[in-house]
């Protein structure tokens, strides 16, 4: 017990520390794991004002004033979601009045509306990432200098499947085209969401901490007006984009595609010149139900829409094999019902029956 009270004495007095250190422009928060970002590399731009090293839930909960603090300018949620829903709910406000967060899977299944995808389970990792939207201002900035795929260097037992949701901008997505690295604004602020744990699985160490870090300094450039998000228009241009892109994958691959109610082709799909605004999505498969959705278009950005179409239960063997009734010619005479094999079939029986039992009967007397 003393032990055990020493230990926690000691964690609390590292983050007391870390606490009481003075806060810098580009000041930080971090619970846990901070998805990739290494902040010692990157100490000329932002500093950790707090930090909880170690995957306790309650002591964010009793800290949580701290990590959305007025000097907060970045907050890193990853590891564990031991935390409460409330807490949650504080830093989602956080962001909402302009700061940027960065959550890691699981940390992500505390947090709803703020995400920039929704979650439908967990799945075990893709053989690769890649770029999702290579024209993005923001996803030029990031990748200028790196690959544009990466493949898995550690095998991934589990990530969450995952959804975009309208007005996402998927950064990179997994080789089923389903988004691994997305951001969406939030109110004043930004959500930079991971579906995997360890992104040094697929990018290593050193490209996880530059996507990352190029990401987040390139939002607040967004933030203070100094980037634009979108491409720039050519000088001949003679009217602003009204128009985006839709990229469309579904699992299993290979499914029809109706973009609102038109026939667009089939998974996967790159659709170009979309106008800007809410779309319906929907995708059917044979032997699969139908998937109905919707996707968000932003001008001049490509957005990724991912369906997955559920197997349908199989039928009754009566359904399956059940024949058509045989159409007879007309003017046959079929029409009677004694004309019916059937019915003579079962009137041949039922006299034999009769028959056997009368004579039955008499054999008795």
């Amino acid at each position: 017990m003393v032990r055990e009270n020493c230990g926690k004495f000691a964690l609390l007095l590292i983050v007391a520390f870390v606490c009481t250190s003075p806060a810098a422009a580009g000041s930080i928060a971090v619970y846990g794991s901070t998805a990739g970002f290494i902040p010692e590399l990157h100490a000329d731009r932002f500093s950790v004002a707090y930090a909880i090293p170690v995957q306790s839930g309650q002591l964010l909960d009793e800290n949580v004033a701290n990590v959305t603090g007025p000097s907060i300018q970045v907050i890193f949620i990853g590891g564990d979601d031991s935390f409460a829903p409330s807490t949650a709910s504080e830093i989602e406000q956080a962001v909402w009045d302009g700061k940027i967060l960065v959550v890691s899977y699981p940390a992500t299944g505390k947090f709803g509306d703020s995400l920039p995808f929704s979650g439908s389970g967990v799945v075990p990792g893709a053989d690769y990432l890649e770029v999702a939207s290579p024209s993005n201002k923001i996803s030029q900035a990031v990748f200028a200098d790196l690959a544009s795929r990466f493949n898995t260097t550690t095998p991934v037992t589990q990530r969450l499947a995952a959804t975009s949701k309208a007005g996402t901008s998927t950064v990179l997505k997994y080789s089923t085209g389903e988004p691994a690295l997305a951001y969406r604004k939030y109110g004043s602020g930004y959500v930079i969401g991971w579906t995997l744990e360890s992104p040094s699985s697929y990018l290593g160490n050193e490209d996880a901490d530059t996507v990352i870090f190029r990401l987040i300094t390139a939002l607040l450039e967004v933030q203070q007006g100094a980037m634009p998000t979108t491409a720039t228009p050519t000088p001949t241009a003679t009217a602003p984009r009204t128009t985006g892109n839709v990229t469309i994958h579904s699992n299993p691959l290979g499914a029809t595609v109706f973009l609102d109610g038109l026939y667009r082709g089939v998974t996967p799909l790159e659709l170009s010149g979309i106008p800007a605004g809410y779309h319906s999505v929907k995708m059917t498969m044979e032997g699969r139900y139908d998937y109905d959705g919707s996707v968000y278009v932003v001008v001049g950005e490509t957005v990724t829409a991912f369906g997955s179409l559920q197997k349908q239960e199989g039928r009754g063997i009566s359904e399956e094999t059940q024949a058509p009734p045989t159409a007879t010619p007309s003017g046959s005479g079929s029409d009677s019902p004694l004309s019916s094999p059937v019915v003579i079939g079962g009137a041949i029986t039922a006299g034999i029956g009769a028959f056997v039992t009368i004579y039955t009967q008499r054999l008795k007397k």
